[in-house]
């Protein structure tokens, strides 16, 4: 049993939505009693709360507080949202501004609190369950929104009751609870809500497993915050000193234990790994996300295509995923996985012991060894796509007498490069080379002529969440309705593995890193515990402010294999304190496949994204600034988050 809710339909503003399930009338038109007096008033009522859940989607759009939970402006959300925000797998870093997200959900709030405030009135008109279980969706529902606020700005004001705008300025300006006290508030609320709503489910409605979920997650953020917020070197910062912005190392074994205890709520649950038996572990991960039947999906978001040109109940994931020619009938594909991520999967070696490129008999013999879970998640050359076959290389070169490294990120400066050895151009164009005419690049490679946007920049393109039975003519933007999946149990189990390690649960965290590597048909084992870092490119840095044990990494590296492009890399840096290290002049790389003509053979070879482009987090990105426009309407929102 699953929970999904619709993407509604705002309607004259705020709570007003409709949707072809609920079918429901402006709120303006109904008041209180009709609203909170029977369960379908709050079933219309919850509709529009749920809308504006800070759910990063297909459609989420980090940079702008006006569209970043609602699609809005669809092509910029739709594009920016495919990175990430953390350029996961786009080509563009999308930073933190001095305004931050400025994502200042309280009318939302206030939405909730007016029916956790009015609801009691009305109890007698339920059964204790019932009444029991509406007051918990609603505790659930303000702990979304206030989870949306804790990890990007730490302590907030909590506001419970209905404020009176009336009321003088020392009633309305409240001042910022502590990032404990915050952090303490979203476990309450969420706990409330696992304890009072029901197992049954019901389509675009929590119920007390989602609140579990949804617990899980909070709960490993605050933990990790609490542990390493230490090594931020905030401690003369006034926002630290006041604990808005920080909290007591000492306080981290709380929450890691309630991430634990909501994971084993969820486990209670009706949810297992999906493995429905598909030919190959590949196939089977990729369905995970798009099976609205899936026995792992928690709570789903749906998108709707049955209402023809109402764009807003649908999305462009396919079309700005996939490439041109014949997958695409758009622009072509504006992202692609780098190299970086790549490297974090089991792969088979594309460079030899002595530092010469392994030479293969077909661009697709890349894929020979690879680990299911990383084809599941991304296209190669020779895999299929709506009834084409991806046709991946960059370039030939006429001979290659060298290591993989004389290539020199692919600069055409490199003397192995030079003198026309190298060939690269278009999509179509062909050289002839001692009386042969070979093609320069495959049909999805990435081309020398054409700017290097929209088509292939490395040798694989995104497969998760990609709709593969949709029709080429649909491929387009506003097409796509699969769902996003909020919560699954794989993350969950992640969660806890991750909780229970950093309380020295060794042994059993790995039990559930086990089972997620054998879904994925990865190899089953424990790194050793090593108090060193690691140092594995540029996503697990060496220079970590703080010394990682090598299996406590395994964790780590674990969920960016899993939960790629699900949008969480990012925050899991951020509240792991890593990603000013991670992301300092952080230059992705793309794996590049060559003819090699003189021996019939292909190579693959590590070079610099095509511009070479960087990106750089601050210690900044770890606490957003307190929009300053809340400050000037409400002064006790100082001190200012640190280093703004």
């Amino acid at each position: 049993m699953k929970k999904t809710f619709l993407t509604y339909i705002t309607l004259l503003g705020g709570l007003l939505f409709s949707c072809q399930d609920l079918n429901l009338e402006p709120k303006g038109i109904l008041g209180e009693p009709e609203l909170f007096g029977n369960e379908y008033g709050v079933k219309k009522y919850f509709a529009g709360i749920y809308n504006y859940l800070p759910i990063e989607d297909f459609l989420y759009y980090g940079t702008n507080s006006d569209n970043a939970y609602r699609p809005n402006n669809y092509w910029e959300a739709g594009k920016f949202s495919q990175g990430n925000m953390s350029g996961e797998f786009f080509n563009t870093w999308v930073g933190v501004d001095n305004d931050g997200f400025a994502y200042w959900p309280y009318d939302r709030i206030r939405d909730v609190n007016t029916f956790i405030e009015n609801f009691p009135t009305y109890r007698d008109n339920y059964t204790d369950a019932d009444f029991n279980k509406l007051m918990g969706e609603a505790h659930f529902l303000r702990a979304f929104f206030y989870f949306g606020l804790a990890k990007r700005y730490g302590g907030i004001p909590i506001i419970k009751e209905v404020q009176n705008p009336l009321a003088g300025a020392e009633t309305l300006n409240v001042s910022r609870s502590t990032e404990y006290d915050t952090w303490k508030f979203i476990y309450e609320d969420l706990k409330y809500a696992v304890d009072n709503m029901t197992e049954s489910s019901e389509s675009g409605r929590a119920n007390k497993y989602v609140a579990a979920a949804l617990l899980s997650r909070t709960m490993l953020y605050a933990g990790s915050i609490a542990k390493y917020s230490q090594y931020l070197g905030f401690e003369s910062e006034a926002a630290t000193q006041s604990g808005l912005a920080g909290m007591d190392p000492a306080q981290a074994n709380e929450f890691f234990q309630y991430c634990v205890d909501a994971g084993k709520v969820v486990e209670a649950g009706p949810y297992s790994l999906y493995t429905r038996g598909y030919p190959d572990k590949a196939t089977n991960f990729a369905n995970l996300f798009l099976d609205p039947a899936s026995s792992e999906s928690i709570f789903i978001k749906d998108y709707d295509m049955t209402s023809p040109g109402n764009n807003r109940l649908r999305h462009s994931y396919d079309a700005l995923m996939s490439p041109q020619p014949d997958m695409s009938s758009f622009v072509g594909a504006e992202s692609y996985p780098p190299l970086d991520f790549m490297e974090l999967y089991e792969m088979p070696a594309y460079t030899n012991p002595d530092g010469t490129p392994v030479r293969f008999d077909s661009r697709g013999d890349i894929r020979n060894g690879m680990e299911p879970r990383m084809r599941g998640t991304m296209y190669f050359d020779g895999d299929e796509l709506r009834g084409k076959t991806f046709s991946i290389q960059k370039g030939i070169y006429q001979s290659y007498n060298g290591l993989a490294a004389d290539a020199q990120g692919g600069s055409n400066g490199a003397p192995i490069n030079s003198g026309g050895n190298r060939i690269l151009g278009g999509r179509g164009w062909t050289t002839e080379i001692n009386g042969a005419t070979y093609n320069i690049t495959g049909a999805h490679g990435h081309f020398d002529d054409q700017g290097g946007e929209n088509n292939g920049w490395g040798a694989a393109f995104v497969r998760k969440y990609i709709n593969p039975d949709m029709a080429t003519s649909d491929v387009r933007e506003y097409r796509s309705d699969q769902h996003w999946v909020v919560f699954r149990l794989g993350e969950i189990y992640l969660n806890t593995a991750e909780a229970l390690y950093e309380l020295g649960n060794r042994d059993e965290a790995f039990d559930y890193i086990e089972k997620i590597r054998d879904r994925a048909g990865a190899q089953l084992v424990r790194p050793a515990i090593d108090v060193t870092t690691t140092n594995r490119g540029t996503i697990n840095n060496a220079n970590y402010p703080y010394a990682v044990e090598k299996s406590l990494q395994f964790i780590r590296d674990e969920r960016a294999r899993e939960l790629y492009g699900e949008n969480h890399w990012w925050w899991d840096l951020r509240r792991w304190r890593t990603a000013d290290q991670v992301l300092n002049q952080f230059r992705h790389r793309v794996l590049s496949c060559y003819y090699v003509a003189d021996e019939g053979k292909y190579i693959y070879l590590d070079e610099d994204n095509r511009y070479n482009r960087s990106w750089t987090a601050s210690k900044q990105c770890y606490y957003e600034p307190i929009p300053w426009g809340e400050i000037g309407k409400n002064g006790n929102l100082l001190p200012q988050n640190p280093l703004y």
